[in-house]
This record gives structure tokens, C-alpha cells and sequence, in this order.
């Protein structure tokens, strides 16, 4: 059964942190502005019966990606790193060997680490167009990058 939980405190959306392997992407992680938690589901089945489809739970889980938002830097730095990133992955004769393992630390109200998320082999899969525009009001340039992953599992 059940109980409900003692911790009152609601989850704050600025307590976070997003740790990547730092000698290879030190820009990533370090400018890394937004992470988006990726959903899930469990694929179902249908299986006719008697002239419908009964809903029967699946055995296979889909995962979206996983998108972190960073500021890029006035010399590129962390887009650089990324966009090489992706080249290196198409170029090279061991891909495996380019992906890493990334974890979003979830801070509460204490800025304490709460919850460690790991990703399982994460490879960027898609870089954002970064727009220039004059007429804008000001704000920094940011950029979405998508990854794939292999899994993710909560860790505390």
C-alpha cells in the first residue's frame, strides 16, 4: 500500500545541475541553461477479440529525447563542440566509442542533490539553427541540443 509523502516541498525548476563527461564538453555543462526531463511510454498491443481491440500492456518502452538548452558563447565554443561532436559520430569507424554518459542532478529546496537521473550513452542528434536578428529585443543566443540515449534510471 501506498502512503503518502512526508516532504511537503514542491519541486523547484531552477534547481538542477547537468554533469557530462567535463574533459571533452567542459562548455556543455558549464553553460547549460535548461535540461528537459524526457517522457515515456509503454507501447501497447492490440489484440482483437470478438470484433474490437483489447488494450494488452506492451513489453517496450519508447523514450524521447533528451534536450538541453545552452547559452552559446561569442567565440561558439560549446556549438563547436557539438557540431564536432556530430561530425565525429558519422566519421568515425567506432561510433560506440563516442557516446558518453550524462546525469541531471535534481537539487530541493536546500540546493542539496535530491535525485541523480542517469543517461545511458547519450549522442547528440540534432544542434538548433541559431537566428541573428537586429530588430529583436536583446537577449542572448541560445541554442536547443537533442540527444539519443540508451536509458535513463533515477539514483539517490
Amino acid at each position: 500500500m501506498a502512503t503518502l509523502t512526508t516532504n511537503k516541498n514542491f519541486l523547484s525548476p531552477v534547481g538542477f545541475q547537468f554533469k557530462i563527461n567535463s574533459n571533452r564538453y567542459p562548455n556543455l555543462e558549464y553553460f547549460c541553461t535548461a535540461v528537459t526531463l524526457p517522457g515515456f511510454t509503454v507501447n501497447q498491443v492490440a489484440t482483437p477479440y470478438k470484433g474490437v481491440n483489447h488494450a494488452v500492456m506492451g513489453d517496450r518502452v519508447s523514450f524521447e529525447d533528451l534536450t538541453i538548452r545552452v547559452n552559446i558563447m561569442e567565440d561558439f565554443e560549446n556549438y563547436i563542440e557539438t557540431f564536432e561532436w556530430m561530425h565525429n559520430t558519422i566519421n568515425s569507424s567506432d561510433p560506440e566509442g563516442l557516446k558518453e554518459d550524462a546525469t541531471l542532478l535534481v537539487l530541493n529546496s536546500h540546493n542539496n542533490v535530491s535525485k541523480e537521473i542517469k543517461f545511458n550513452g547519450i549522442f547528440p542528434t540534432s544542434l538548433q539553427a541559431i537566428s541573428f536578428d537586429s530588430q529583436i529585443d536583446f537577449s542572448y543566443v541560445q541554442a536547443d541540443i537533442s540527444f539519443a540515449y540508451t536509458s535513463f534510471e533515477f539514483k539517490s
